[in-house]
């Protein structure tokens, strides 16, 4: 009996030690398997986070473009420094819940930038994926810099007083800083007195009459340096005649025309620009206006342009005021016309940017008020009469900036990108 009894006994510890082996295998299979699953959902949570991160990444380098391309004072350092940097981040949520970006725009050298764009998205409350781009941008297709030294420029073709490149009638001019240029003749008549501190070049010839005087090669305004010759005392100058003719770069109207749709300034015709303004009110404008077609500036409106105005027909001021200036962040300026750019006797303009006229510049007033412009004129003829005192001081970067494409996308080049969790 009592061996029997110690049988029972010893297969009851068999039996609980299998069995204790048995809840180990399963206890640590579990576990195993506990863990893979633990550890592809980390893998799957990470992918997701990394993936996020790097979309925020990206997008920051995407927005770093649009604002070089739309912002002023962004493209102002892109394109103006050597060394500037500009820095913006959105903190979470930025787009999606649990993500942010920074982004740094570190210039090394004019039109071109290292930009550093960082995504991060939070996974869970320990760990946070993070992404870091680094791309080279610069600038595509920079123009070619306006390589002459008008402040008065005519291209266009005709010949005779009455339809010559540039006609000077009873005219004050005074150019600081350049010159006057023209592919055909240019004339002065009727006492005009012309003044520039370059060279006067005219593609056929150039014909004072009237008592008119024309000195260049001088300065205006005194030196202080007495073996300097001033226009004041110049006894005139000898303009060079039968110079080669010139181009210059071609400017993309459509390519304003579409920054102004893109800035909500685009009017398909002058009625529903002018409606912005009352008679003998004010308005002032930023960036870009376009006008289909043309634009009179008449019952004694008066309108600042902090950049361009542009229009596809002429652009007239025959009872008003044009006032225009090159934005503060920096940007193009002026006056663009595909047709005709024309102040009459009671329109007033003056300010900074380039004058284009894709016809005619005329200048016509018995009033003398004064026109001052830096920058240029770029016309097909020019005609300016009457007794106003002009006042043009030459800036061929203003000239440049208004010829350039406004809508050139930079070139983007990825350098490398890291990843770090």
């Amino acid at each position: 009996m009592s061996k029997i009894i110690r049988q029972l006994k010893f297969k009851r510890g068999y039996i609980t030690i299998t069995v204790l082996i048995l809840m180990m295998v399963l206890v640590a299979a579990s576990y195993l398997y506990a863990d893979a699953l633990f550890s592809e959902l980390t893998i799957a949570r990470n992918n997701k986070g990394t993936a996020a991160a790097f979309s925020l990444a990206e997008a920051g380098v995407q927005e770093a473009i649009y604002l070089i391309q739309y912002d002023a004072e962004v493209r102002n350092t892109f394109l103006n420094t050597v060394d500037g940097v500009k820095y913006f981040d959105h903190p979470a949520p930025a787009l999606i819940a649990k993500g942010s970006y920074s982004v740094t725009i570190q210039n090394t050298a004019k039109a071109a930038a290292i930009v550093t764009s960082i995504g991060s998205y939070q996974i869970g409350t320990l760990r946070t994926a993070r992404r870091e781009i680094k791309v080279g941008i610069a600038q595509a297709n920079t123009p070619p810099p306006y390589p002459y030294d008008g402040g008065i420029y005519t291209t266009g073709s005709g010949a005779g007083s009455s339809i010559a490149d540039v006609d000077f009638w009873y005219a004050p001019v005074k150019i600081f800083g350049g010159g006057v240029l023209s592919n055909r003749d240019i004339n002065l008549k009727f006492s005009s007195d012309v003044d520039v501190e370059k060279t006067v070049e005219a593609g056929n010839q150039v014909d004072l009459k009237s008592g008119s005087t024309l000195d260049c090669n001088c300065l205006l305004i005194d030196d202080g340096d007495p073996e300097t010759t001033q226009c004041a005392d110049n006894p005139g100058c000898t303009p060079l005649e039968g110079a080669p003719p010139k181009t210059i770069p071609s400017i993309s109207f459509d390519a304003y025309k579409t920054l102004a749709q893109i800035q909500g300034q685009y009017y398909a015709s002058q009625s529903d620009f002018k409606n912005l303004i009352p008679n003998f009110g004010s308005g002032t404008f930023n960036g870009v206006v376009f006008i289909d077609g043309p634009l009179d500036i008449d019952w004694g409106r008066t309108i600042t342009m902090n950049g361009v105005i542009a229009a596809s027909g002429s652009i007239r001021i025959s009872l008003g005021q044009l006032l225009t200036n090159t934005p503060s962040g920096g940007g193009a300026s002026g006056v663009l016309s595909m047709r005709d750019v024309e102040i009459g006797t009671l329109g007033n303009f003056s300010g900074s940017g380039l004058v284009y006229a894709g016809d005619r510049f005329r200048v016509d007033s018995s009033i003398p008020y004064p026109l001052n412009l830096t920058g240029g004129v770029i016309s097909r003829r020019t005609w300016i009469s009457g007794y106003r005192i002009t006042n043009i001081y030459f800036d061929a970067d203003i000239i440049n900036t208004a010829l350039g494409n406004p809508l050139e996308t930079p070139v983007i080049e990825i350098n490398h990108w890291e990843e770090e969790y």
